[in-house]
């Protein structure tokens, strides 16, 4: 008997004690362990999480104009009938002597109406300015805004280096398109399904303390369909459809600072390509839309670079 309970005094007193303090060791030694393999890959995992956020930039960044890059203010007006007034005082502001007359004698047979005015225009072209600078912005179809039966203006920023381009919307899809061209002296016509039409515009030259700005009217119609399109080691894959490039409707306008190339339609042709590109139906009225493309900036070094190169010829 006193060994039974010399045995159990044993293992009551010094076994399970020990065993006690040996599994607390063990837990204590895991939970140090758990927290330093924890911890270790935080450390190092927010360096390499952190390190993309601080070398790439915001999404808005994007939209930021490059040191090489020429800023264009695009605006769209749409003017209802009974502003028809406003545009006519609108448009005698405009020098459309300033635009060469091979490339206005084609548009003005198509409907086309085309000027440049300077920076320190009227009030009438101010106002328009103003009401674009305080309307929604983007590529956003006039349709889509507002009243159709009041005077609205919306605009976009467009940032191009020389010789690249941007597309620049003129009017919704039309279910049929109707294409009405004089060219060589005939009327040439010809139906479009979901025909929409739109402008290229580019910079094709910095010289002299000026831009020149090339426009060139195209319509897009017919389905989207993809098509696997080679740039940067790779195909990207792009969503588009058949268009037809209006070239020889293109016009050249040298611009300096504060100019403004404006584009419409010739109110005394209805049913014309300009009227196309510019009009609108509504409650089975006509509302007519003008575009206007203000140069903002420029890069001067490009311009200082261009200059020093006519000099050494």
């Amino acid at each position: 008997m006193m060994l039974s309970a010399n045995l159990i005094k044993f293992r009551s007193g010094s076994e399970i004690p020990n065993k006690r303090q040996g599994i607390a060791r063990s837990l204590k030694g895991f939970w140090i362990f758990l927290c330093l393999a924890c911890a270790i890959p935080i450390f190092i995992g927010c360096r390499a999480i952190n390190k993309p956020k601080i070398r790439n930039a915001t999404p808005l960044a994007a939209l930021e104009k490059a040191p090489s890059q020429t800023e264009l203010e695009v605006v769209f007006v749409r003017i209802p009938p009974r502003d028809q007034e406003a545009t006519n005082l609108l448009w005698q502001e405009v020098d459309e002597l300033a635009i060469d007359a091979k490339f206005r004698r084609e548009l003005h047979k198509n409907g086309f109406r085309v000027g440049v005015v300077g920076p320190n225009s009227s009030g009438e072209i101010q106002e328009i300015l103003q009401s674009a600078h305080h309307a929604r912005t983007g590529n956003v179809a006039l349709e889509d805004v507002g009243d159709m039966q009041s005077t609205h203006a919306i605009s976009r920023k467009v940032f191009l280096q020389r010789g690249q381009q941007s597309e620049l919307l003129a009017s919704s899809i039309q279910k049929e398109f109707q294409m009405l061209e004089m060219h060589d002296g005939k009327l040439v016509g010809q139906t479009l399904n979901d025909g929409q039409a739109q402008f290229i515009v580019k910079i094709q030259e910095l010289k002299n303390a000026q831009v020149t700005l090339r426009l060139i009217p195209e319509i897009h119609f017919g389905a989207f369909h993809n098509e696997y399109i080679p740039g940067d080691g790779m195909f990207q894959l792009q969503t588009s459809r058949e268009k037809k490039r209006l070239t020889r409707l293109q016009v050249d306008a040298d611009l300096q600072p504060g100019q403004i190339l404006i584009v419409g339609p010739q109110a005394d042709q209805p049913g014309s390509l300009g009227h196309r590109f510019f009009n609108e139906q509504s409650a089975d009225k006509s509302i007519s839309k003008i575009m206007m493309i203000r140069l903002c900036d420029f890069p001067i070094t490009e311009l200082e670079s261009a200059d020093d190169n006519d000099a050494s010829d």
